[in-house]
Protein backbone atom coordinates (compact mmCIF):
# COMPACT_ATOMS: atom_id res chain seq x y z
CA UNK A 1 0.00 0.00 0.00
CA UNK A 2 2.85 2.38 0.91
CA UNK A 3 4.41 1.62 -2.49
CA UNK A 4 1.26 2.68 -4.33
CA UNK A 5 1.10 6.05 -2.61
CA UNK A 6 4.80 6.84 -3.04
CA UNK A 7 5.06 5.62 -6.62
CA UNK A 8 1.96 7.44 -7.91
CA UNK A 9 1.57 10.60 -5.79
CA UNK A 10 -0.01 12.86 -8.42
CA UNK A 11 -2.68 10.68 -9.94
CA UNK A 12 -5.89 12.51 -10.82
CA UNK A 13 -9.42 11.30 -10.19
CA UNK A 14 -10.96 10.21 -13.45
CA UNK A 15 -13.17 7.64 -15.18
CA UNK A 16 -12.02 5.31 -17.94
CA UNK A 17 -14.69 4.82 -20.62
CA UNK A 18 -13.90 2.29 -23.35
CA UNK A 19 -16.13 0.15 -25.56
CA UNK A 20 -16.61 -3.37 -24.27
CA UNK A 21 -16.79 -5.11 -27.64
CA UNK A 22 -13.85 -7.25 -26.54
CA UNK A 23 -14.71 -7.58 -22.86
CA UNK A 24 -11.86 -8.48 -20.53
CA UNK A 25 -14.25 -10.29 -18.21
CA UNK A 26 -18.02 -10.46 -17.91
CA UNK A 27 -19.84 -8.71 -15.05
CA UNK A 28 -20.87 -12.11 -13.70
CA UNK A 29 -17.18 -12.91 -13.11
CA UNK A 30 -16.48 -9.71 -11.17
CA UNK A 31 -15.79 -10.22 -7.47
CA UNK A 32 -16.19 -6.50 -6.68
CA UNK A 33 -19.57 -5.88 -8.29
CA UNK A 34 -18.26 -4.21 -11.45
CA UNK A 35 -21.15 -3.96 -13.91
CA UNK A 36 -18.93 -3.16 -16.89
CA UNK A 37 -15.24 -3.16 -17.74
CA UNK A 38 -13.28 -1.77 -20.69
CA UNK A 39 -12.31 -3.96 -23.62
CA UNK A 40 -9.57 -6.52 -23.04
CA UNK A 41 -7.31 -4.66 -25.46
CA UNK A 42 -7.61 -1.54 -23.27
CA UNK A 43 -7.19 -3.46 -20.02
CA UNK A 44 -4.02 -5.11 -21.36
CA UNK A 45 -2.45 -1.63 -21.63
CA UNK A 46 -2.82 -1.01 -17.91
CA UNK A 47 -0.04 -1.35 -15.35
CA UNK A 48 -0.53 -3.34 -12.14
CA UNK A 49 0.95 -2.17 -8.84
CA UNK A 50 0.57 -4.94 -6.25
CA UNK A 51 1.74 -4.69 -2.65
CA UNK A 52 1.74 -7.13 0.27
CA UNK A 53 2.75 -6.44 3.84
CA UNK A 54 3.86 -3.09 5.14
CA UNK A 55 1.24 -0.78 6.62
CA UNK A 56 1.11 2.48 8.63
CA UNK A 57 3.72 1.18 11.09
CA UNK A 58 6.05 0.09 8.30
CA UNK A 59 7.70 -3.30 8.26
CA UNK A 60 8.56 -5.58 5.35
CA UNK A 61 6.69 -4.99 2.10
CA UNK A 62 6.73 -6.88 -1.19
CA UNK A 63 5.70 -5.03 -4.33
CA UNK A 64 5.15 -5.93 -7.96
CA UNK A 65 5.19 -3.37 -10.78
CA UNK A 66 3.90 -5.14 -13.90
CA UNK A 67 3.89 -3.16 -17.14
CA UNK A 68 1.98 -3.77 -20.41
CA UNK A 69 5.21 -4.91 -22.10
CA UNK A 70 5.26 -7.70 -19.49
CA UNK A 71 8.33 -6.41 -17.68
CA UNK A 72 7.94 -7.07 -13.97
CA UNK A 73 9.79 -5.25 -11.19
CA UNK A 74 9.73 -7.16 -7.91
CA UNK A 75 10.94 -5.27 -4.85
CA UNK A 76 11.30 -6.08 -1.15
CA UNK A 77 11.56 -3.04 1.12
CA UNK A 78 11.62 -2.36 4.85
CA UNK A 79 10.56 0.79 6.63
CA UNK A 80 10.04 1.99 10.18
CA UNK A 81 7.37 4.62 10.83
CA UNK A 82 9.67 6.17 13.44
CA UNK A 83 12.40 6.82 10.87
CA UNK A 84 12.26 8.45 7.42
CA UNK A 85 12.91 6.53 4.22
CA UNK A 86 13.01 2.85 3.44
CA UNK A 87 15.63 0.17 2.94
CA UNK A 88 15.59 -1.89 -0.27
CA UNK A 89 16.33 -5.45 0.75
CA UNK A 90 16.12 -6.86 -2.75
CA UNK A 91 14.80 -6.21 -6.22
CA UNK A 92 14.89 -7.76 -9.66
CA UNK A 93 13.37 -7.26 -13.08
CA UNK A 94 11.74 -10.26 -14.71
CA UNK A 95 9.80 -10.92 -17.92
CA UNK A 96 6.35 -12.50 -17.86
CA UNK A 97 5.77 -14.86 -20.84
CA UNK A 98 2.84 -13.67 -22.94
CA UNK A 99 0.71 -16.79 -22.42
CA UNK A 100 1.23 -16.61 -18.65
CA UNK A 101 0.51 -12.89 -18.67
CA UNK A 102 -2.82 -13.45 -20.41
CA UNK A 103 -3.90 -15.97 -17.74
CA UNK A 104 -2.80 -13.82 -14.81
CA UNK A 105 -4.44 -10.69 -16.21
CA UNK A 106 -7.75 -12.49 -16.68
CA UNK A 107 -7.64 -13.44 -13.02
CA UNK A 108 -6.77 -9.96 -11.75
CA UNK A 109 -9.44 -8.29 -13.88
CA UNK A 110 -11.99 -10.10 -11.70
CA UNK A 111 -11.05 -7.72 -8.84
CA UNK A 112 -10.63 -4.58 -10.96
CA UNK A 113 -12.95 -1.70 -10.02
CA UNK A 114 -15.33 -0.59 -12.76
CA UNK A 115 -14.14 3.01 -12.32
CA UNK A 116 -10.55 4.19 -12.03
CA UNK A 117 -11.53 6.72 -9.39
CA UNK A 118 -8.21 7.51 -7.71
CA UNK A 119 -6.79 7.40 -4.17
CA UNK A 120 -9.43 9.71 -2.73
CA UNK A 121 -12.33 7.35 -3.33
CA UNK A 122 -13.26 4.28 -1.29
CA UNK A 123 -11.17 1.31 -2.37
CA UNK A 124 -12.92 -1.62 -4.01
CA UNK A 125 -13.30 -4.71 -1.84
CA UNK A 126 -14.89 -8.10 -2.51
CA UNK A 127 -18.67 -7.97 -2.69
CA UNK A 128 -20.16 -7.80 0.80
CA UNK A 129 -16.95 -6.58 2.46
CA UNK A 130 -16.88 -3.20 4.20
CA UNK A 131 -14.12 -1.59 6.22
CA UNK A 132 -14.44 -2.23 9.94
CA UNK A 133 -12.79 0.97 11.05
CA UNK A 134 -9.66 3.03 10.27
CA UNK A 135 -7.26 0.20 11.11
CA UNK A 136 -8.88 -2.38 8.84
CA UNK A 137 -6.18 -2.49 6.17
CA UNK A 138 -6.09 -4.97 3.32
CA UNK A 139 -3.63 -7.85 3.18
CA UNK A 140 -3.01 -7.17 -0.51
CA UNK A 141 -3.53 -3.92 -2.41
CA UNK A 142 -3.70 -3.81 -6.21
CA UNK A 143 -3.57 -0.62 -8.25
CA UNK A 144 -4.86 -0.72 -11.84
CA UNK A 145 -3.25 2.18 -13.71
CA UNK A 146 -4.11 3.54 -17.14
CA UNK A 147 -1.58 5.98 -18.56
CA UNK A 148 -2.83 8.98 -20.50
CA UNK A 149 -1.24 10.40 -23.67
CA UNK A 150 0.67 13.16 -21.86
CA UNK A 151 4.11 12.68 -20.35
CA UNK A 152 4.18 12.46 -16.58
CA UNK A 153 1.40 11.23 -14.32
CA UNK A 154 -1.04 14.15 -14.46
CA UNK A 155 -3.54 12.33 -16.66
CA UNK A 156 -3.04 8.83 -15.27
CA UNK A 157 -6.15 7.04 -14.04
CA UNK A 158 -6.06 4.57 -11.15
CA UNK A 159 -8.45 2.18 -9.46
CA UNK A 160 -7.53 0.40 -6.25
CA UNK A 161 -8.61 -3.00 -4.94
CA UNK A 162 -8.02 -3.95 -1.32
CA UNK A 163 -8.18 -7.59 -0.20
CA UNK A 164 -9.30 -7.74 3.46
CA UNK A 165 -8.05 -10.24 5.99
CA UNK A 166 -10.10 -13.29 6.92
CA UNK A 167 -10.84 -11.67 10.28
CA UNK A 168 -12.23 -8.58 8.57
CA UNK A 169 -14.36 -10.30 5.92
CA UNK A 170 -14.87 -13.86 4.79
CA UNK A 171 -17.80 -13.67 2.37
CA UNK A 172 -17.90 -16.09 -0.59
CA UNK A 173 -16.58 -13.29 -2.81
CA UNK A 174 -13.69 -12.63 -0.41
CA UNK A 175 -12.78 -16.32 -0.29
CA UNK A 176 -12.76 -16.50 -4.07
CA UNK A 177 -10.84 -13.22 -4.39
CA UNK A 178 -8.07 -14.57 -2.16
CA UNK A 179 -7.83 -17.67 -4.36
CA UNK A 180 -7.83 -15.56 -7.55
CA UNK A 181 -5.09 -13.20 -6.36
CA UNK A 182 -3.00 -16.08 -4.98
CA UNK A 183 -3.29 -17.95 -8.27
CA UNK A 184 -2.33 -14.87 -10.32
CA UNK A 185 0.79 -14.29 -8.23
CA UNK A 186 1.73 -17.98 -8.43
CA UNK A 187 1.62 -17.76 -12.22
CA UNK A 188 4.28 -15.02 -12.30
CA UNK A 189 7.92 -16.03 -12.82
CA UNK A 190 9.82 -17.46 -9.85
CA UNK A 191 11.66 -14.76 -7.95
CA UNK A 192 14.51 -14.89 -5.45
CA UNK A 193 13.19 -11.65 -3.97
CA UNK A 194 9.77 -13.18 -3.33
CA UNK A 195 11.37 -16.28 -1.80
CA UNK A 196 13.46 -14.13 0.56
CA UNK A 197 10.40 -12.08 1.58
CA UNK A 198 8.33 -15.20 2.25
CA UNK A 199 11.09 -16.72 4.35
CA UNK A 200 10.83 -13.94 6.95
CA UNK A 201 7.09 -13.23 6.92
Amino acid sequence: MRMLKTTLPLLTVSLLCVSCNDAGTSPSQSLVGANELPAATALARETFYISLGGGPAGGDELSYEWHPDNSLLVKHTFSDARRPGEVVRGQEILHVPSEVAAQARQLLWRVRPAELAGFDKEYARPTGCKRRGPHDFGEVTIGFVSEGPKSGVEDYKIGIFELPSVESCNTPAAIEARAVVRRALQLLPKSKVVAAFESIT
